[in-house]
């Protein structure tokens, strides 16, 4: 199957992107090597914890694999929700099919990593590793997507040592969930010809912040706060998936391209985060950031475009581990450091062991979501979207703008 031009697909086609789902597997799959290959070794962590040792961890494109895997998820966010959006039928819709796709997989990867994690000692095999134990406040805040030091800070639990999610990656979904929520309430108050202009309003405000900050210039409360809302560091790669979806209407193109222009300068002149041997740090622009733009747009662009070079994208297995991605991105990083341990401690090989915790993280990954995460998700629409159609049906507020002169459509699956 060749790769299909993005022009050519609409939203209520129904039609499976497989390209997308190739290109999510990708993603997946470099942010698993860089976790299993850089993040534990020099030059990013002092002594290297890896059996294997820290042969490829200063090949640059490993470097910037997680940065750039995140990235990738991030655009292709912005384009997914922009087609969900359009046709969503009201907010309560939007939440319940936002929920069935984000939480199941969460609840099921959290807890098997907490238990894993906790059960295993890992926490106390490596002396230089902070603490890697869950406690219940980091558990909780990862099943709900929120900061467990913000959690921690408003239920006032005290801990040893800074409270961290149960998986180092799950910052990335608190980033997600705050995107879902403004694009769909900006979906909500707009004219859907005005929609993407408020978009570039919020696109402004974000990357203003972003210049204030980059300045050190002093923030005031309600800007910090502003700032959870707008994310000055991460919205330019939601806003460009969601350029790439928008880009099919013509009449849009000169805010389209604004919001293009805006996005692009928040990825190039904002923060970026640095893992290294003094901890967590933001840098400036640096040409690491034009690195990251371009190694995460080209094969983005490519799908764009339909480019034939991605056809093995569209390759069973690559499509199975794209289908399967959201669980591989939320069960691999401490779970393989585990592995890993074990596999060394019963002297199989370094590299041996690695491709067996590769595969093993991978299995693990489909059978989730065969037997976890789409079963959860089909009952849970099956169960609640008709509820959600019947409370936009008497709340006539909470439709989109496109469905509040008629009524909304049947729900379905």
């Amino acid at each position: 199957m060749t790769a299909t031009p993005v022009t050519s697909i609409t939203a209520a086609s129904g039609q499976r992107l497989e390209v997308l789902d190739g290109l999510r597997g990708l993603a997946a799959l470099m942010v698993v090597a860089f976790h299993l290959l850089a993040r534990w070794a020099e030059p990013m962590f002092y002594p290297t914890i890896y059996p294997h040792g820290d042969a490829l961890a200063t090949f640059l494109p490993l470097q910037v694999a997680g940065q750039v895997g995140v990235s990738l998820f991030f655009l292709i966010s912005g384009f997914v929700i922009m087609m969900t959006l359009e046709k969503t039928t009201g907010l309560a819709d939007f939440t319940i099919r936002r929920a069935a796709r984000l939480w199941p997989a969460m609840i099921f990867c959290a807890s098997l990593s907490a238990i894993l994690i906790n059960a295993s000692g890992i926490a106390y095999v490596y002396e230089n590793v902070a603490r890697w134990q869950v406690t219940p406040v980091e558990y909780f805040s990862s099943i709900v997507f929120v900061p467990p030091d913000l959690t921690a800070a408003i239920f006032g639990i005290e801990q040893a040592d800074r409270p961290r999610w149960v998986e180092g990656v799950y910052w990335t979904l608190w980033c997600e969930v705050r995107f879902y929520a403004l694009v769909a309430l900006a979906y909500w108050i707009s004219p859907r010809a005005l929609f993407l202009w408020v978009w570039a309003g919020l696109q402004a405000l974000s990357l203003g912040l972003d210049i204030m900050i980059e300045a050190a210039m002093p923030l005031s409360s309600g800007l910090w706060s502003l700032g959870l809302i707008v994310q000055p560091e991460m919205l330019g790669w939601f806003t460009l998936g969601l350029v790439s979806w928008k880009w099919r209407e013509p009449g849009q193109r000169l805010v389209l391209s604004l919001l293009a222009i805006m996005a692009s300068m928040a990825i190039l002149f904002g923060t970026i985060l640095i893992i290294g041997p003094g901890g967590v740090e933001f840098a400036s622009f640096a040409p690491r950031n034009a690195v990251m733009l371009a190694m995460a747009g080209l094969p983005f662009i490519m799908f764009l475009t339909g480019s034939p070079l991605l056809k093995p994208l569209t390759w069973k297995p690559v499509i199975a581990i794209g289908l399967a991605s959201y669980p591989l991105y939320l069960f691999h990083e401490r779970p393989g450091m585990i592995y890993l341990h074990w596999l060394n401690s019963a002297n199989i090989p370094p590299w041996v062991a690695l491709i067996i915790v590769f595969a093993l993280l991978i299995a693990t990954a489909l059978l989730i979501h065969k037997l976890v995460e789409m079963p959860a998700q089909r009952f849970i629409l099956a169960r609640f979207l008709s509820g959600a159609g019947r409370l936009q049906a008497r709340f006539g507020l909470l439709r989109m703008p496109g469905h509040r002169l008629k009524p909304p459509p049947a729900q379905g699956n």
